[in-house]
């Protein structure tokens, strides 16, 4: 049971950032599968955080026709609709001090009004 053994360190990268000698640059071959775009193919267009207050009432609508408050809810389900106020609230830990004020604001709001309708709906189902 004299095994010897040893750790090799296999990041590209020294302390200071820059690439080992054991790891050359060598530049990538595009393959034929990759394509080309023109320079106004790839510009994006600034949404202005559009884009995450819209996933973020996707989201909302998910949890209201879970909870049978939706235009198209199909009935109530209090497991789906804890799901999504829980992914909400994730979404709230997880971008804080990087949202608009906008997007902030909408968060909050959706959050409690959320969890508002939630235990209200709660109350009415648990037996007394």
């Amino acid at each position: 049971m004299n095994e010897e053994f040893y750790t090799r360190d296999k990041r590209r990268f020294d302390t200071e950032g820059n690439l080992k000698e054991e790891y050359p640059e060598k530049p990538r071959e595009a393959s034929q599968s990759e394509q080309t775009f023109s320079e106004a193919e790839t510009q994006q267009i600034p949404s202005g955080g559009s884009d995450f207050i819209s996933f973020l009432m996707s989201l909302s609508a998910m949890a209201h026709n879970a909870m049978g408050i939706g235009p198209d809810s199909p009935g109530v389900s209090l497991e789906d609709a804890q799901y999504f106020i829980n992914i909400i609230g994730v979404l709230e830990e997880k971008t804080r001090g990087n949202l608009t004020l906008e997007e902030e604001q909408t968060l909050r709001s959706l959050l409690y009004e959320l969890r508002m309708n939630f235990a209200s709906i709660m109350e009415r189902v648990r037996p007394q």
